[in-house]
């Protein structure tokens, strides 16, 4: 390589000896920045310029800046430069490092030929990965790179015809001819498709390693809208990807409970933002009660969480709502076989965002023709829910204001010679503001105020006139201040107060109760909390301790005090090992505690609560494949039993015998175990995981009793996700399914009761059957069609492809001569369009 030459804007020649310098031989105008000409700022960029064998310019380095809108351009300008290459001493062309002096004058600025914008087509989004090639008269070539805001120009173009091509990775090239005529700039919009996601969002993306989030949680599983919305089997419903996870068990029939951990699904608890909503799934588990694009993560703790949450001895799903504003207005309207929904949300201003969304079902008219093949006919649920959100930035932080509601409705009517009349109608719905404001208070501190507040409803008829009824008007009030604590050692802190006031009536007065049960409570319930977060190097300690009591108008009162502890180990730049273990409380039922005459209730009974244990390794094999193994063990205390014959609402199957009709009592215990694994890959065009999860969870109802399995128990669950992107915007997915069967008890023998005329069951050995193992497959399949302003996806969710016809759950005929199973849905084509903006 030859010697450096400093040059001025005219380069002058330079020979030492026999060797030869290059020489400019063409030039290109550089674009003078805007503001900088109408301010008549003037200035001079020096580069140091590699120039290769051909005379091209090959690397450019700043060597006396002028400023970044000054260098950007004049680096633009000189990439189109052409010099004589250097020649060595035997006259060989060689490469040579020069410097060359860049100087914009504001007199001699050359006039804008082009000005153009290049977004992402469907999006509207501002493309800044792009490059423009033009090609002029006479085979002249101008190239421009797209700046960050998604805007390109070219000055000093020879009049004529000329085409630009804009390209960059994974977009589709678009060409444009253009004509440059004296005295005009010609304005460029070019929309291109994104064809290969993967390749845009790897030369995006920009990762700074630091390594492993951590937190106070042994297991908690975040997932993201973005990164399962395409996952088969979950009809594009993120939240129904939770049901794929370690730790949870499958519901009998899909109903979308939540069997986390071998506790009933009445034990675990569902937040929006740190706030408790009363479910999150309509009736068959087809949707969720919200707007998955209002979602910024859903995160999944089946056990062992922070002192933040309480009140249930079981998991805990927490759907977070993604806390800043949109970067534009956006917004869809999707329709498929079983519901259509819309979505938008609007920029007011710079500092203020509306978003309304809803969604109505009709999957009665598809589910009917399947379910009705006796002498009811079942009417399958209907559903619907609707979101208003304003979110505005505060100077320190945000306003978030939200509200939701949902509701479904069921129904059995009669035969078909009274198919006006109801037998069986179920309804449950609920309405609910949530306002949370989040600021900022210096110094790595931290304020949350959540409020959540509004009606929640469960009722039940039955013909000729049975009726019962749940109501509850729930406040929830939560005052949170936190400290982080420094990545790289400190102390931080956690120190909140959450209140819980409910006004909860009740209604149970049916056939098959002997006794009816009404009333209504005024219940309080305030819990303080606190946690330090303790790191030293590649360790984090948390200690916590919650604090929660129970007031009801009735003069019920009890109290329970809850320590937890969660320690991290850092093994190295990979691996972690978690080991925690905590208290647990939950209190008993509104009617559990109501005294007579009004209810059944025993006024003496204490929360139950359980002792949770675990300890999880986490271990990243590559970039892409990564393993999670946890261990854990619960005991469960005072569990509350009897009365198992009374009126009770369920989301799933009703229970059959034999019932423990003995008073409410703290006399139950239980014992839960398992190993779970996570085994995931994510790249950028694949994401996939096998979940496994080995278990049992055992009960024992009272003192002397056998242990008897839980209703729910199933030994083995597997899940099996992967969704790839493929070329041309389509996308394949396949979703393999096994899990054992839930035990249940069997009928021995039967008599005959003359009086009532009507068979009476003898049953067997308390859970001492099986059901056989359920299996399905599902397939998926996308394909977006993108245009300027918009996109449409299709896709077709094949689930149940094998056509298996599964036993969900167990009957009898009327005699209880024979079993008498119900069956699961046979193959179901889910197909649907969303269109977005």
């Amino acid at each position: 390589m030859l010697g450096l030459l400093v040059q001025s804007a005219a380069p002058v020649l330079a020979i030492a000896g026999e060797p030869v310098l290059p020489t400019l031989m063409s030039a290109v105008p550089a674009v003078y920045p805007p503001e900088r000409l109408a301010s008549g700022v003037e200035a001079t960029v020096v580069f140091e310029l590699d120039i290769d064998e051909t005379g091209q310019v090959t690397r450019l380095r700043v060597v006396e800046s002028a400023g970044d809108d000054f260098d950007r351009a004049a680096e633009q300008a000189l990439r189109d430069y052409r010099f004589t290459p250097a020649l060595d001493e035997g006259g060989e062309a060689v490469t040579a490092t020069i410097q060359y002096a860049y100087s914009f004058e504001a007199d001699a600025a050359p006039p804008v030929s082009v000005e153009g914008t290049v977004r992402e087509a469907g999006t509207r989004v501002a493309l800044s990965a792009a490059t423009v090639r033009a090609v002029g008269p006479e085979g002249l070539v101008r190239n421009v790179d797209v700046d960050d805001t998604g805007t390109f120009r070219l000055a000093g173009l020879a009049l004529g015809e000329w085409e630009l091509t804009i390209e960059g990775p994974g977009l589709e090239p678009e060409a444009v001819p253009i004509t440059v005529a004296e005295g005009k700039v010609a304005q460029v919009t070019v929309y291109l498709v994104t064809s290969k996601p993967w390749e845009a969002a790897a030369y995006d993306e920009v990762v700074d390693v630091v390594g492993r989030r951590t937190q106070a949680e042994i297991t908690e599983r975040t997932l993201t809208a973005d990164e399962i919305r395409y996952l088969p089997g979950t009809n594009g419903d993120v939240v129904r990807v939770v049901q794929n996870l370690p730790g949870v068990a499958r519901p009998p029939l899909n109903v979308g409970q939540l069997i986390i951990r071998g506790v009933d699904p009445e034990d675990s608890a569902y937040y929006l933002d740190g706030g408790q909503i009363p479910l999150v799934f309509h009736f068959g588990g087809l949707s969720t009660v919200l707007a998955s694009d209002l979602l910024d993560e859903v995160a999944f703790l089946p056990g062992n969480y922070g002192v933040r949450y309480g009140r249930r001895i079981g998991g805990l799903v927490d759907l977070r709502t993604t806390a800043s504003l949109p970067d534009r207005s956006k917004g869809y309207a999707s329709v498929d076989v079983f519901q259509a929904a819309l979505y938008h949300t609007q920029l007011v201003g710079d500092r203020t965002a509306l978003t309304v969304s809803g969604r109505r079902s009709y999957v009665d008219a598809i589910l009917n023709p399947i379910l009705n093949n006796g002498n009811a006919t079942i009417r399958a649920p209907r559903y619907y829910d609707g979101q208003l959100r304003l979110v505005h930035e505060l100077p320190a932080g945000t306003l978030d204001v939200l509200f939701l509601l949902s509701d479904d409705r069921f129904r059995v009517l009669g035969d078909d010679d009274d198919e006006d009349e109801v037998q069986i109608a179920f309804t449950t719905s609920f309405q609910k503001l949530r306002a949370q404001a989040r600021t900022s208070l210096g110094k790595r501190w931290r304020n949350e105020s959540t409020l959540v507040v509004g009606p929640e409803a469960q009722t039940f008829g039955l013909a000729p006139d049975g009726e019962a009824f749940e109501k509850n008007l729930g406040i929830t009030l939560r005052e949170e201040a936190s400290r982080l604590a420094s990545s790289s050692g400190g102390l931080g802190w956690r120190f909140g107060a959450d209140v819980q006031i409910d006004r909860f009536s009740f209604l149970y007065d049916v056939d098959f109760q002997d006794e009816t049960e009404e009333g209504a409570i005024w219940s309080y319930r305030p819990a303080l909390y606190a946690e330090p977060t303790i790191r030293w190097r590649g360790l984090q300690v948390v200690p916590g301790l919650r604090g929660d009591a129970r007031l009801d108008d009735t003069g019920y009162s009890a109290a329970s005090l809850d320590p937890r502890l969660t320690v991290r180990q850092e093994l190295g730049p990979v691996p972690a090992l978690k080991i925690a273990v905590g208290r647990y409380s939950q209190y008993p039922l509104a009617r559990e505690v109501q005294p007579r005459p009004e209810g059944v209730g025993n006024p003496d009974l204490r929360p139950e609560w359980a002792l949770q244990t675990g300890i999880g390794l986490e271990l990243d094999i590559s970039r892409a494949w990564s393993i999670e193994i946890n261990r854990y063990y619960n005991w469960l205390n005072d569990l509350i039993v009897g009365r198992e014959d009374a009126f009770r609402f369920f989301t799933g199957p009703p229970p059959v015998g034999p019932f423990d009709t003995r008073p409410y009592a703290n006399a139950g215990t239980g014992r839960v175990a398992g190993i779970e694994s996570l085994i995931k890959l994510q790249t950028d065009r694949t994401t996939g995981w096998l979940a496994a999860t080995v278990s049992r969870s055992v009960r024992q109802d009272r003192p002397n009793e056998p242990e008897e399995l839980f209703a729910y128990d199933q030994p083995l669950v597997l899940n099996a996700l992967v969704s790839h992107q493929l070329p041309k915007r389509w996308r394949l997915g396949a979703r393999i399914r096994y899990g054992s069967g839930n035990p249940y008890t069997p009928v021995v023998n039967r008599r005959y009761e003359l009086t009532s005329r009507t068979f009476i069951p003898v049953y067997g050995k308390r859970s001492s059957e099986r059901l056989p193992p359920f299996f399905s497959a599902d397939v998926r399949i996308d394909k977006d069609y993108v245009y300027e302003k918009w996109t449409l996806t299709t896709y077709l969710d094949l689930q149940n492809a094998t056509n298996r016809q599964n036993i969900e759950v167990i009957g009898w005929t009327y005699d209880f001569a024979e079993e008498e199973p119900t069956t699961g849905l046979p193959v179901l084509p889910a197909f649907g369009f969303r269109g977005e903006w």
